[in-house]
């Protein structure tokens, strides 16, 4: 009996929208969170804003803060530091379990991923190339076929999806993101774990010198509305039903 595909709650809806806020700049570090003006900008009771923002809490995209209750976590190079350790570890690992383990259908999406974050970076198209390098190591975690391995580096991505949306809007986009992809994805297919998990686990590092460059030394975030929601654009539809 075939089963039928899974319909997201309206929880997981404003999960995935607030997130999408918080990783395109729409919810900026420091913007307080009112669940009344969330709840009214997707057309929802307040509790399914209220276990989104709980989950949101627990895998660190808000914190608590004084009596405003709850306000997007501030960038700090310390997070971002602990942040990239346990990307090099789980990015490693995987990598070095997809050398072993993928197939010819994967190499194919793989290889697709990879050309379109070039194509990306050579259109400067930044939403492209985040979305496609996010792609391109989940896909490399899906190679693994280890559940707990993708579950754990799914909060992971959460972080890091934020972080370089930070980083590619103040243009900072160096051409050695996708030749490193390139050179993870010939050690994969060639199945050579040992260069696969020091590639990537040097990717990691590069990409956490790279943000931590791009940061001033206190990153402290300046004056940001009190509105909850940051500056307004035209994209405040309701939630599908």
């Amino acid at each position: 009996m075939a089963e039928l595909p899974h319909r997201p709650s309206r929880t997981e809806q404003v999960f995935e929208a607030i997130v999408d806020d918080i990783c395109t700049g729409r919810l900026a570090p420091g913007v307080p969170l009112r669940q009344e003006q969330l709840a009214e900008r997707f057309n929802v009771s307040r509790q399914p804003i209220q276990q989104a923002l709980l989950l949101l809490r627990n895998q660190g995209l808000v914190r608590e803060f004084g009596r405003r209750g709850l306000e997007v976590t501030p960038l700090e190079r310390d997070f971002v530091s602990h942040l990239y350790e346990l990307r090099a570890i789980l990015d490693g690992q995987a990598a070095r379990l997809a050398a072993d383990r993928h197939t010819e259908d994967w190499l194919r999406h793989a290889t697709r991923i990879v050309v379109a974050g070039r194509q990306a970076f050579d259109d400067r198209a930044f939403a492209s190339m985040v979305r496609n390098d996010v792609e391109f190591h989940r896909t490399v975690v899906e190679a693994t076929a280890n559940p707990l391995l993708a579950e754990s580096a799914g909060v992971m991505w959460r972080n890091v999806q934020r972080v370089m949306g930070e980083v590619l809007l103040q243009g900072g986009a160096p051409a050695w993101v996708w030749e490193d992809h390139a050179a993870i994805l010939d050690a994969i297919r060639d199945r050579d774990g040992d260069a696969a998990e020091e590639l990537a686990r040097r990717h990691a590092e590069h990409g956490e010198k790279l943000i931590l460059d791009s940061m001033p030394p206190a990153a402290e975030s300046g004056p940001v509305s009190d509105d909850g929601l940051g500056p307004a654009p035209d994209d405040s539809a309701p939630l599908a039903e």
